[in-house]
């Protein structure tokens, strides 16, 4: 009897982790009859695949978009152009295209040389924390706001229309209903507003260009001619990205250390020394992404199935990164792992440019955080995950300190 496969019901939402694992012991390369894809869950299909060229990022957002432009043509036109600067939606040429004036500008030393604000931003919201506080609500998404905010050179107080934005937009990048029309309303007023706000922003770091991630991709973007719905697609995938996906990660990192006495006794002994080792070890136990979807250019074999062109896949990092024949012990959190060749970050020509900021931040945060309150506990036995094939990411955390 086949294991269930609904991605998106209670129990793998819950824990994915024993949801791929199941599909993985069926099949690695698992055929979804509920999804009508294959789901790769095992760490050698899913890492090839990152690599292949016969299967396309671009094919799984371009019908979607391709219906939502066709129903809705000037409702949803702001929120639409903005995907013409997300390179994680493109395939080469136009992905190099898109990609190399962000690596040119977004380097890992520009992520390094935020470390001393991170640290400052951590402490300062540390400092209002008392009580019954949400790590989600109350450190996690404001922290990563502050700093991508600082990194693309935005204003602070730019934070609170951030966090409603991505909320918004997420919901077609997650991809809930477009049948929903509070979910329409949402797309179109995250669309609307982003426009609104950046295009004068950028104006400004063209005329009066500073020392932040913005005026340096607007300098080296001119040499790709990107266009004007390119350049605010880049900034809103950027602050997406930046916020959304990282403050996920520290919030699930949290959880996790709350609820493994061994592994944060371990850690909270001497976080400086274990940090790195450990920010790895979380992020492969349970990273921000589920799954990343493709789409099969052409026919080809793989994991003993044919693959016909136009196919969608969808690899599982998280059931990869739970692999027993990469990683001894997958389901135990061992924060000393080593080595640690996770792929929560993808991989290929899609390696997410954020790696390194989001390192810099999960290690400057979670010690902090750990430091300055060790009698942390959470407040309630259930907590709730959002429901999204894609990403891992908590609706809440609630905590007592003291």
């Amino acid at each position: 009897m086949k294991p269930p496969d609904d991605v998106l019901a209670p129990e793998a939402i819950a824990d994915p982790g024993s949801f791929f694992r199941r599909l993985r012991e069926e099949d690695p390369v698992y055929w979804s009859k509920r999804h009508g894809v294959y789901i790769l869950t095992g760490y050698r299909d899913v890492h090839s695949a990152f690599r292949d060229r016969n299967l396309s990022s671009a094919g799984n957002i371009a019908g979607a978009r391709q219906k939502l432009e066709a129903r809705y043509p000037s409702l949803l036109r702001h929120a639409l152009e903005l995907l013409d600067g997300w390179m994680l939606f493109n395939d080469p040429p136009a992905h190099t295209r898109l990609r190399e004036p962000v690596r040119r500008a977004f380097t890992p030393a520009v992520a390094s040389s935020l470390e001393s604000t991170i640290e400052s931003r951590v402490d300062n919201l540390l400092d209002g924390l008392n009580g019954e506080v949400d790590i989600v609500e109350d450190f996690a998404h404001p922290l990563t706001a502050l700093v991508i905010c600082d990194l693309l050179g935005v204003a602070d107080s730019e934070r609170i229309f951030l966090r409603g934005w991505t909320q918004d937009f997420g919901k077609l990048i997650y991809g809930a209903s477009s049948r929903n029309p509070e979910y329409i309303e949402a797309v179109a007023r995250a669309g609307d507003e982003f426009q609104e706000r950046m295009t004068p922003f950028l104006a400004r770091r063209r005329t009066d260009p500073r020392d932040d991630l913005t005026s340096k991709l607007l300098a080296s973007s001119q040499s790709e001619g990107w266009t004007e719905p390119e350049l605010l697609g880049a900034a809103s995938m950027l602050l997406f990205a930046g916020h959304d996906t990282t403050s996920a990660a520290i919030a699930s990192a949290t959880r996790a250390l709350l609820c493994d006495p061994g592994a944060r006794r371990l850690f909270t002994e001497d976080p400086k020394q274990r940090v790195a080792s450990a920010v790895e070890e979380l992020l492969r136990f349970d990273g921000p992404a589920k799954i990343f979807m493709r789409t099969a250019t052409q026919q080809h074999d793989r994991g003993g199935h044919t693959i016909e062109a136009g196919q969608h896949l969808w690899l599982s990092v998280l059931g990869a990164n739970w692999d027993p024949s990469v990683f001894d012990q997958p389901e135990q959190l061992l924060i000393d792992r080593e080595p640690n060749p996770h792929i929560a970050f993808g991989g290929g020509i899609h390696f997410c440019l954020g790696a390194a900021l989001a390192r810099t931040e999960m290690r400057v945060a979670l010690p902090r955080l750990f430091e300055r309150f060790p009698e942390m506990t959470i407040a309630t036995d259930e907590l709730r995950w959002n429901a999204t094939v894609v990403d891992r990411s908590l609706q809440a955390l609630p905590v007592i300190i003291r």
